[in-house]
């Protein structure tokens, strides 16, 4: 569908006609444009058409959607009640659209003449045993160019009938050169940019970005079905690279299991994390949703953690008296359902695992529905020789746990996943992109000489500044906000006119207008249209090797939080 949404301002008739067409299986190489501006018409100032098919190996079909409360066609007159030109063709509407893109396009080379072009005229609002045909031998139309509410049920088929009778009709013309098998795919993608690239006005900023939304969201929709495949399983175990759609799965989980009226709880480890699964489900009358660390201290009745908390505080004390309230209190628990998302964090601290089946209120998970989505490969915050296997362990606690493989990409543009395999020198594990290849982006790699951070950093920035909202760029480093490069930037004076610009473009709050910095470890689980990864010198590499942690990991996770656009500082080279 171009656009991915209906366009603003179409009507109700028109979105009917939208979601019928974008309902269509089966037919991945079809090509749907709504409310094509035409500025260059073949006999009127301008004109519109609601919409254009392009189906390979069978034609072109021009669409006019209207929606009266009847319709009466009389000695060649038309009259259609309650639309705002009640006596105007709409088959001569079609005609002067059709006449338009025959000529557009084969200036541009892009018919040979051969290739079909059918008009069809939908009444959304009658259905087709309304209609009573007293003309059947009229000149002006043919009753299969008419379509009617009953087809919205059934958009493949009226598109394919119409171009077929079209297409069996013209075959036996002599004068007209009729060749479906002209309209190739290939030459279907190639219409389709010339239609829209000249015929649409350039798009706002935040038309874009809305567009982006809509689609991705779509792209996530599709996911969905996995769901419905293993809806009678108790216990799931969702398992993807990073941008298959595990936390979606994780949420609409939640929100069908609030659905069924079982309280049910959304956690995960990461704080800012628990804040994007709070955007998504958070409200919803049974679902509690929150940060591992965030439950444990409410359990024990704590406000925070103590100061300079070490780490066995986080792994051992804290989750240990939170089994202690639990076992004396089961009531502050009780959930009929738990959903973990990103549950390789917490696979290799059995206390805390003990401490999630708890909370059910029976310590095992058999009458609890669970569900969980991890990576392995995103296990950086443990060290490489403590890394542990989730599925595994989770199969271990859960016998009848369900493997659930999810492959497909739904985040990144195939241009940047490839970048980013090659700078990994590995594959990422997807077996297809549902995002599709056209959509420009990638991954783009900036030597910088020491002394030129910031420099290099205002003008990466400033050039996705251009393509994207402040708010949809963030800068993430292997540090934490005192070591790496935009909090140094915070911490002392201003020097050049690129670090005065950058400490008034960046912040951690999230605020709208700003860009937002943060460290790999904090962001992990999250994304962004477009990513800056800085910091990738020696000092980063020995840090995260003297914590025992991978590098490659922790790359991997940093550039698989962009969406869209990528940029690694990185030092130049010595040769």
């Amino acid at each position: 569908m171009i656009p991915a949404y209906p366009r603003e301002g179409a009507n109700a008739s028109e979105r009917k006609v939208f979601t019928a067409l974008e309902g269509i299986q089966g037919r991945d190489d079809w090509v749907a444009i709504h409310s094509l501006g035409i500025g260059r018409h073949a006999s009127a100032f301008q004109g519109e058409a609601d919409f254009i098919v392009l189906a390979p190996g069978l034609g072109i079909l021009v669409i006019e959607v209207k929606s009266p409360a009847f319709v009466e066609y009389k000695g060649g007159d038309w009259y259609l009640d309650r639309v705002p030109s009640p006596r105007k063709d709409p088959l001569k509407q079609l005609d002067g659209a059709r006449r338009s893109i025959r000529h557009h396009l084969r200036e541009r080379d892009l018919l040979t003449g051969s290739e079909p072009i059918a008009r069809l005229v939908w009444f959304t609002s009658i259905g087709r045993h309304q209609f009573e045909n007293k003309t059947p031998g009229d000149l002006q139309f043919f009753e299969w160019e008419l379509g009617w509410s009953d087809d919205l049920a059934k958009p493949t088929r009226i598109v394919e009938k119409t171009l077929a009778e079209y297409n069996r009709w013209y075959s036996s013309v002599d004068e007209v050169a009729n060749d479906p098998a002209a309209l190739t795919a290939e030459r279907v993608d190639l219409i389709a940019d010339a239609l829209v690239s000249d015929f649409v006005a350039k798009q706002t900023p935040e038309e874009r970005a809305h567009e982006r939304r809509v689609t991705e969201m779509k792209l996530l929709g599709s996911q969905e079905v996995v769901l419905e495949l293993i809806d009678t399983n108790d216990h799931v175990y969702f398992e993807g690279p990073a941008g298959t759609g595990k936390s979606y799965l994780i949420t609409q989980s939640a929100r069908r299991l609030n659905r069924e009226g079982r309280k049910t709880l959304v956690a995960c480890w990461n704080v800012l994390m628990a804040d994007e699964l709070q955007r998504f489900v958070g409200g919803l009358p049974n679902v509690d949703v929150t940060d591992v660390n965030s439950l444990m201290l409410r359990l024990v009745g704590m406000p925070a953690n103590p100061p300079d908390a070490p780490h066995e505080w986080y792994t051992r004390d804290l989750p240990e008296q939170a089994l202690a309230v639990l076992r004396e209190k089961p009531h502050l628990g009780g959930y009929e359902a738990i959903c973990i998302d990103e549950f390789q964090d917490v696979a290799g601290n059995l206390l805390v695992l003990e401490l999630i089946f708890a909370l059910a209120g029976t310590g095992r998970p058999a009458s609890t529905k669970l569900v969980f989505a991890g990576d392995s490969r995103q296990q950086i915050m443990r060290r490489v020789d403590e890394q542990v296997n989730p599925f595994a362990i989770a199969k271990s606690l859960i016998p009848d746990l369900v493997h659930v493989r999810v492959r497909r990409n739904c985040r990144s543009v195939p241009g940047l996943t490839s970048a980013v395999e090659w700078t990994l020198r590995q594959q990422l594990g997807y077996t297809r992109h549902r995002v599709a290849k056209s959509v420009p982006g990638g991954l783009t790699t900036i030597d910088i000489v020491d002394g030129n951070e910031t420099g290099a950093l205002a003008s990466a920035l400033r050039e996705l500044l251009q393509h994207h909202a402040p708010e949809d760029i963030v800068v993430l480093s292997p540090f934490a906000e005192k070591r790496s490069l935009a909090g140094r930037l915070r911490s002392h004076a201003e020097k050049t006119q690129d670090e005065r610009w950058l400490r008034k473009q960046l912040q951690s709050e999230g605020l709208p207008g700003r860009i937002r910095w943060r460290s790999v470890f904090k962001f992990k689980g999250l994304d962004a249209d477009a990513v800056v990864v800085t910091d990738l010198g020696a000092d980063a590499t020995e840090f995260i090797a003297s914590q025992g942690l991978d590098w490659n990991d922790l790359l991997y996770v940093a550039l698989t939080r962009a969406k869209y656009r990528c940029v690694m500082l990185q030092p130049e080279q010595s040769e």
